[in-house]
């Protein structure tokens, strides 16, 4: 990584089609990052090319590599752990899953409990939402608590940047945390 986020847990807003997956990719380069994700690990694989990444599937499933999204203090205690074997890069899919199952207070104090633990480890996540699938009071509550990432490259498309090309990016096209969207 050339240059380090201003945030160590940012948001990434988007709808349909979803670049999340991409964008992480992208991110990760030739580094190896975990995957947190309510998609099968083996799809997002197939589909996305995140060999490189160790995977949690959020799941009601239990078997080994599960995180239920009944339980966000396990989330916390899984970070933790894949920072302590030496993980820097992460990215969340799945939070209006964990939604479902938890109020918006407990995870925005997980967040900010894996923040805390990112910051010391110089390590970052992105946190992939679809704004659309949130009441407003809990995107309000998302958003004044983590910044947006504002500039997102796909491939050579460039998705919702409004801010000159170049200016404070991390790595070869990839983010910046200020407050835009990435949209359809």
């Amino acid at each position: 990584m050339t240059g380090t986020m201003d945030a160590k847990v940012s948001l990434l807003m988007e709808g349909y089609p979803r670049n999340g997956f991409t964008v992480f990719s992208n991110y990760l380069g030739k580094d190896q990052g975990v995957c947190i994700t309510r998609l099968h690990p083996e799809y997002v694989v197939e589909k996305y090319g995140l060999k490189n990444s160790r995977f949690h599937w959020l799941s009601g499933v239990k078997q080994q590599g599960t995180l239920s999204p009944k339980n966000v203090s396990a989330l916390v205690k899984q970070v933790r752990g894949e920072i302590k074997d030496g993980q820097r890069k992460f990215f969340l899919d799945g939070l209006e899953y964990l939604l479902l199952w938890n109020d918006m207070n407990g995870i925005v104090a997980s967040l900010k409990e894996i923040e805390k633990d990112m910051e010391k480890a110089e390590a970052s996540m992105i946190v992939s939402i679809d704004p659309l699938t949130f009441e407003e009071k809990d995107l309000k509550k998302l958003k004044e608590s983590f910044p947006e990432l504002s500039e997102i490259s796909v491939g050579s498309q460039q998705i919702g940047a409004d801010e000159p090309a170049g200016k404070g990016r991390i790595d070869a096209d990839l983010l910046v945390s200020r407050g835009l969207t990435a949209t359809p």
